[in-house]
Formats: C-alpha cells, structure tokens, sequence
C-alpha cells in the first residue's frame, strides 16, 4: 500500500493533469475548459453510480439477514426435526455473510475516500471547490460532532448481525450446558 506523503500527491497530480503549461496555453482554452468540465461531470456521475451500488448492495445483504432472521425465529415457533441442527449450522452462514458485507463495505469506503480525493484534486483547477468546502466545514471527518462518516456506521449493521447470530449460536449450543454447570443463569 502506498504510504500517504505529498510525493504521491503530486505524482497523482501529474497524471490527472498530463497537459504542460505550454500544451495548455497553446490548446483553444474554451475547448480545454469544456473537456475538463465534461469530465468532471462524468467522475460526478460515476461517483453517484457508485453510491447507488453501494446502497443497492446493503438493502440485498440487510434483506438475506432479515430473511435469515426470520427463518430462525420461524424454526424458534415450530417444532422443527432438526432445529438444534440448523441453530448450530445457520449461525455460521450469517456470519459468513455479514463478514463478506463488512468487507464489500470496507471497499466502498475506501473506493469513496479515492474519489473525493481525486474530486477535491480537480477542483483545484476550478474556480470553486464545492466538495473540498463541504468537507473542510464538517471538520475532514475528524469531528465526530459535526460529522461522523456514513461508511463507518455501515460497517457497525454487519458486526451486529455477527453479534446477534454468535449469541443464537452459543445460546443453543452444547456448550450453553457446560456454561450452566459453572454460571447460575
């Protein structure tokens, strides 16, 4: 992983904007400014895109859980054959899947902390910073009392549902008896 230093930014900087100063003075400027606004928008769209997938992507993993859940609670009511069986068993599925969403949630947050960066880069070129402005006036994200990132309350929906499936899981466990020898519960 890249180390985060000035160097970086500026070899970033070079690449977003390959043009010289001499390239550009010589370019039909009106051409350029259009070219670089109709990118901008295009990264906008594409950023917008990726918002939509990323709540796309937690209404389909809140939906199995939820359905999960349901199951469980379901088979709780029932008389069910097997049910210790699919207690010991369904637990760990959840679990399987909520660490996935955890992981699929740390990408996004890292994939849109990328494009603001790249964003508030290209605003620098412009003559105003709408992003960079919001950023700096819910205090960069490092005070909780005016901001506190949605990628990191995401992230805390799938350990809940790890939570509560590790409690379904040891509550109807052989080892819950074990734990009843030596607890009074």
């Amino acid at each position: 992983m890249l180390k985060k230093t000035e160097n970086n930014e500026d070899k970033i900087r070079e690449v977003m904007f390959s043009y010289t100063d001499t390239e550009f003075k010589n370019q039909n400027l009106i051409k350029y400014v259009d070219h670089y606004l109709e990118q901008y928008r295009t990264y906008l769209q594409n950023f917008t895109q990726l918002s939509d997938r990323r709540l796309k992507t937690n209404e389909f993993f809140l939906g199995i859980n939820t359905a999960i859940m349901a199951v469980i609670g379901y088979i709780e009511t029932r008389d069910v054959a097997y049910a210790p069986v699919i207690f010991i068993f369904v637990p760990f599925v959840g679990i399987a899947i909520c660490f996935s969403w955890y992981q699929i949630m740390n990408s996004f947050a890292k994939l849109t902390k990328a494009k603001f960066k790249v964003l508030h880069m290209v605003e620098e070129k412009l003559p105003i910073s709408l992003f960079q402005s919001e950023w700096m006036i819910l205090g960069e994200g490092k005070d909780k009392k005016k901001y506190i990132p949605l990628s990191y309350i995401e992230k805390r929906i799938p350990l809940i549902f790890i939570l509560l499936y590790l409690i379904i899981f040891f509550v109807n466990s052989p080892l819950i008896e074990v734990v009843k020898e030596y607890l009074p519960i």
